[in-house]
């Protein structure tokens, strides 16, 4: 049936066989009935429902049994979505003045994320909605959650561009995912997607035997595939335009070669679905006589291919209910005017106005149309959702989710594309039902809800300790010692965020600090600059809709702990690695593990021995966009929000590159290099939730270029001879991986948490590690 429902309960070289029988197995015992009783029931429905759509022709489209509830049926929901799309209600206004706020609620962290098998249901709403939601509030949010976590199949509409067989193949970190016993190993919306090795392109990228793409379900990441949850989006951009081309044949008014792009996803979808494959640059008419030094077609189009991973569904409905203008005060574009004081500072070596930071909003197109019988329309203006911000609103992503990867059609979006000579790969995709809408919008509409009531984790007792008496001194090598250093040298005013997070502290006539808890007299190393902690929320968009009362009442008026300003910022770029037509080859680095500070470290008993870890690139830009406008671009990304990121763990960054896996910790680890102010780039092999933390900050910025502190057996992380097999990094290359600070290539290659990793750098092992247990009590 599905690979990730293999690797969430079985090991994962099991034989195809094997798997097979487990999953039917499965499939007797759990889905068999609960399919039946959807189809069975759906297909009732679809006969009073398409009753009610004569305007629209329902009663004609609606020939199969949609699936969902139909409750509330399909016109009311439409009537409520015609509405918010007119009045726009997810351009969210600030509070009145003397709003009263209240801390947003958390979930119990022991039991936050803790479910059971799935397909998902009322039980396992404890461990994921905001505590105070009531009994009727979770039995209305159960069609979202049940949707969420259970396999479909072709039999209910799945199409041709089925990638999933359920939104939860995006987001699985299966039980391999880490060894740490701090983090959470079930599988729900708040997951991220698992990551064992690197990708090997040479392997995924085509299968000359069936002539799709392979799944990358190998641990061998050198001679195979590899092994990875992640996804795979491709297609051509043109610099010179900022045109992404996603090669579906529709982009740039239908100019597009039709090449089945843009996504391949490498776990299977329905069985007689092969994963995408992605074509050669030899068959792409984009990209004929391509210069060897530019890397652009003679049309002035390169390949782009990055993979991404799905972030964990924590705190989304108070995201969305952040007033709009609030985000916008942060931006920063250009001038780099907004720099918060710390006694860390030293950007002039940047030739940086104040701290380098630049955010900037990703403005989404009001669409042209706002009626939904004419199409989809989604919010636009500031973007605040997706990891390149592409989103208003959370439904854009549900909608675009089941029908672009899960392969369902609704109101919501019709379009149902289907297989062409020129998309091979994908034989035996055949939708059963091409001209009919599958899926009622009780399904994206009860989706939307439950992610909203997806509430984020009550914080470490540490922390927790710390808040409630902030102002206490402790000694620097006790555990609250330690957290209360680490949130000081991320820049929060922890008396401002205590007030906010802990019920009944904040005074009734206000504390005369930052409302966003950035100490703005110190702010130290300026993580807090971009990584926010406290977001404010306003009316949430939820009250618009049937269930929307209940709803917004545990989003609407909270302090919220976002750690993000949802904003645009550049990441470090190499020009060999994202001009390349595919991405870096695996590369295998012997490493020795370091001795740190890290009680958890030192039990492994590792110090000292040598690992080959797979390099991490340190290039994150990537020319591939999921809008047709291309708002963001490549080198742009929005903060992450870390909520919860130290109860969910690894993977980190938008394409799970920093992994840790039980799978490969004791044999092929993940590597790259760190600095302190004791040794420059020495070895960093990522065995633990700590190193996978490091590894993150790290690989915000490009390396420190090499010092009289670099230790034997580290240096600058360039592969050996300058290249990695497609991918040449030039005559210098410690110049492009490892820029000297005051070149030109820092200024312009390095990226927006240029200054703020410097600072990060020049601290001490004990405060460094002091960051990184604060951000384990998150």
């Amino acid at each position: 049936m599905i690979d990730s429902l293999v690797e969430s309960n079985f090991p994962i070289q099991t034989s195809k066989l094997m798997r097979e029988r487990n999953i039917l197995r499965f499939t007797r015992k759990r889905k068999l009935p609960t399919l039946l009783l959807i189809v069975c029931c759906s297909f009732a429905l679809a006969i009073f429902s398409a009753a009610l759509f004569p305007e629209i022709g329902l009663a004609s489209i609606f020939s199969s049994a949609p699936i969902g509830s139909n409750v509330p049926d399909d016109a009311t929901l439409l009537a409520q979505r015609q509405t918010e799309v007119t009045a726009n209600v997810f351009d969210v206004a600030e509070p009145s003045p003397g709003t009263v706020f209240t801390p947003a609620e958390r979930v119990p962290r022991k039991k936050f994320g803790v479910v059971g098998t799935f397909p998902l249901g009322l039980r396992d709403l404890d461990a994921l909605v905001y505590p105070s939601a009531t009994k009727t509030q979770r039995e209305a949010l159960v069609e979202g959650i049940a949707f969420f976590t259970t396999p479909h199949l072709a039999v209910e509409g799945a199409g041709p561009i089925a990638n999933q067989q359920m939104c939860l193949g995006c987001h699985l970190s299966s039980a391999e995912a880490t060894p740490n016993s701090r983090v959470v190993r079930d599988v729900s919306n708040v997951s991220r997607a698992a990551r064992s090795t690197p990708t090997n392109f040479k392997f995924t990228a085509l299968d000359p035997a069936t002539g799709g793409g392979r799944p990358a379900d190998n641990l061998d990441a050198i001679n195979n595939t590899g092994l990875t949850a992640a996804f795979t989006t491709f297609g051509d951009y043109n610099p010179a335009q900022n045109i992404f081309d996603p090669l579906d044949g529709v982009a740039r008014g239908g100019a597009s070669p039709r090449l089945g792009g843009f996504v391949q996803h490498t776990r299977f979808s329905i069985p007689q679905c092969l994963p995408e494959r992605i074509p050669t640059i030899a068959e792409d008419p984009n990209l004929p006589n391509i210069d060897p030094v530019t890397k652009l077609s003679s049309l002035g189009f390169r390949r782009g291919v990055v993979e991404f991973a799905g972030p964990p569904y924590i705190g989304r409905g108070l995201m969305e209910a952040i007033p709009t203008n609030d985000i916008r005060r942060f931006e920063d574009e250009g001038s780099d005017t907004q720099s918060i004081p710390s006694s860390l500072n030293n950007a002039t070596i940047f030739a940086c106005t104040g701290d380098c930071i630049t955010g900037k909003t990703n403005t989404i197109p009001t669409p042209s149309g706002t009626a939904i019988t004419a199409g989809s329309a989604f919010a636009g203006g500031v973007g605040r959702f997706g990891l390149r911000a592409n989103g208003v609103e959370i439904l854009q992503f549900v909608a675009g989710g089941l029908q672009g990867e899960v392969g369902f059609t609704s109101i919501l979006n019709r379009n149902e594309p289907t297989e062409s000579p020129t998309n091979r790969g994908r034989p035996g995709c055949d939708d059963p039902y091409p001209d009919t809408l599958e899926s009622h919008l009780s399904v994206p509409l009860s989706e939307r809800n439950f992610l909203r009531m997806t509430a984020p984790p009550e914080f470490g007792d540490t922390l927790l300790a710390v808040l409630n008496n902030p102002t206490r001194s402790r000694p620097a090598q006790s555990p609250e010692g330690q957290v209360k250093r680490g949130a000081e040298l991320f820049g929060i005013d922890l008396v401002a965020f205590s007030n906010r997070m802990i019920p009944g502290r904040f005074p009734g006539g206000g504390d005369g600090r930052d409302p966003n808890a950035i100490n703005r007299s110190d702010s130290m190393v300026s993580c807090a600059s971009c990584h926010i902690p406290v977001q404010r929320t306003g009316q949430s968009p939820a009250t618009t809709t049937r269930d929307g009362a209940i709803v917004a009442q545990h989003l609407s008026y909270k302090w919220a702990p976002i750690f993000s300003d949802l904003l645009l910022h550049n990441v470090p770029q190499i020009d060999a690695e994202r001009w390349a037509s595919l991405p870096r080859d695996p590369l295998v680095v012997n490493r020795k593990y370091q001795p740190t500070l890290s009680k958890e470290q030192d039990a492994t008993n590792a110090v000292g021995r040598s690992f080959a870890t797979f390099d991490i690139p340190r290039n994150l830009a990537g020319d591939v966009f999921a809008n047709g406008q291309a708002a963001a671009f490549g080198d742009e990304f929005r903060t992450p929000p870390l909520m919860g990121l130290g109860r969910m763990g690894p993977p980190f960054l938008h394409d799970a590159r920093v992994y840790l896996s039980r799978l490969t910790f004791n044999t092929n680890p993940a590597g790259t290099v760190f600095t302190n102010n004791q040794v420059t780039n020495a070895p960093l092999v990522v065995r633990t939730l700590d190193d996978a933390i490091r590894a993150a900050i790290e690989l915000h910025d490009l390396p420190a270029p090499d010092d009289s502190r670099t230790p034997a057996g580290g240096g600058c992380p360039v592969p050996p001879g300058g290249a990695v097999g497609n991918i040449s990094y030039g005559s210098s290359p410690s110049g492009v991986i490892c820029p000297p600070y005051n070149s030109e290539v820092s200024r312009t290659h390095r990226s927006d948490a240029k200054e703020v990793i410097r600072r990060y750098r020049s601290l001490s092992p004990s405060d460094q590690q002091s960051i990184i247990e604060f951000l384990k009590e998150l």
